[in-house]
């Protein structure tokens, strides 16, 4: 009995002691932490960075049902960091050295030259250069390198104003008088021609008359046939060219105009190296009234009027080939001259009755020779040809 009541003791006891070993092991295991998971079966999604919002991490009244596991993000292999580039000090910057200015290179003295304006250097030039011969530059602005001289007589011409010293040319220009004038004499039954200015020995400005004539390849020629005699120096330089234009400068004089002119101007610019025959505007006019144009071969779009050539032809050749500094003349229109507003202009009140000026006119500053192509300077300062001057 006795043993019955241990047995029954002990086994209450052990109850007992077991309960509360369950129990206690059972809140034991409530408040252990969870175990950790096995990391060797499936990469684990990267922990976040903050707990989310409103949850307690330190008691949840309820389990938590985990989210399913997310693929896991690619891996990607930051590339190897590259080693640091070496640090390069810069020198110490150096204080400038001071700035010395250079001194000016001395000046040269003036010369007669710079002093002097360009017609008054080459008017003086009697003689023309030594060398081969060159048109330089451009008509009205230019010079002449080895001029020849024109004969002052010749078999069917005369050269006018012998103290003037212009019946020089690039031999182009001669060479076109000496063939020109027996032609004019032919076709207009004169004895020959009056040849009025050419150019200078060296060409340049000419102290009066003219802006062109500078380069040697240009001469007037008179509107007049010439006497069956030798003019003497007087003569040459006492007779007047007679004008062809009547006094209301819109039509021609027919005391002074002849057919004879109209083969005469004719002649001139059908000869291949003619550029230009400047004429006044009612002789251009004229010639183009008379003139049988389906037969012009291309003559009369070079004669053009233009101020004063009244009384003379002004001819104009074309730059030769062997003077490569010569400026050619821009080329005529397409047209004759004849039509449109170009020739009317000619007549208009502010051609033929200019207003005179209320104040005078200040002159135009004179040519230097630094004004002119850079060979003029050479021509200048160039040996003298000697030459026999023809009388």
């Amino acid at each position: 009995m006795i043993s019955r009541v241990a047995i029954y003791f002990g086994l209450a006891a052990v109850v007992v002691v077991g309960g509360i070993a369950v129990a206690d092991l059972r809140m034991k295991v409530a408040q252990a932490p969870a175990a950790a998971a096995d990391t060797s079966a499936a990469p684990q999604p990267a922990e976040p960075t903050a707990p989310p919002e409103n949850l307690d991490v330190t008691a949840p009244t309820a389990p938590v049902a985990e989210p399913p596991a997310e693929a896991p993000a690619p891996v990607v292999t930051a590339p190897p960091a590259e080693p640091p580039a070496p640090v390069v000090t810069a020198p110490p910057v150096e204080a400038p050295a001071p700035v010395v200015a250079a001194p000016p290179p001395p000046s040269s003295p003036a010369t007669a030259e710079d002093k002097m304006t360009a017609k008054k250097l080459f008017a003086a030039a009697q003689l023309p250069t030594l060398g081969k011969a060159m048109a330089i530059g451009y008509y009205p602005r230019g010079c002449l390198q080895g001029g020849v001289e024109l004969p002052v007589t010749g078999p069917t011409w005369q050269v006018m104003r012998l103290s003037r010293n212009r019946n020089w040319g690039h031999p182009s220009l001669v060479h076109f008088l000496e063939k020109f004038a027996p032609l004019a004499a032919k076709v207009t039954g004169w004895k020959g021609i009056m040849i009025g200015d050419m150019a200078q020995p060296r060409g340049g400005p000419l102290p009066f008359g003219h802006l062109s004539h500078q380069i040697g390849l240009d001469v007037d020629v008179w509107f007049m046939p010439m006497p069956n005699h030798v003019l003497s120096k007087e003569e040459r330089e006492k007779t007047s060219a007679i004008n062809l234009v009547s006094d209301d400068w819109k039509h021609l004089n027919p005391k002074t105009w002849t057919p004879q002119h109209i083969a005469f101007i004719k002649t001139a610019a059908e000869q291949p190296n003619v550029e230009r025959v400047l004429v006044n505007a009612a002789i251009k006019q004229e010639l183009c009234r008379v003139e049988n144009k389906s037969k012009d071969d291309g003559w009369l779009a070079k004669v053009r009027p233009w101020y004063g050539h009244h009384d003379h032809i002004h001819v104009r050749l074309k730059c030769p080939a062997d003077s490569p500094n010569c400026r050619k003349q821009p080329p005529v229109p397409g047209d004759d001259g004849c039509s449109g507003d170009a020739l009317k202009y000619w007549f208009s009140d502010k051609v033929l009755h200019p207003p005179k000026p209320t104040t005078p006119a200040k002159p135009p500053r004179p040519l230097m020779l630094s004004d002119l192509p850079p060979a003029c300077k050479d021509v200048i300062a160039a040996p003298a040809k000697q030459v026999s001057k023809a009388e």
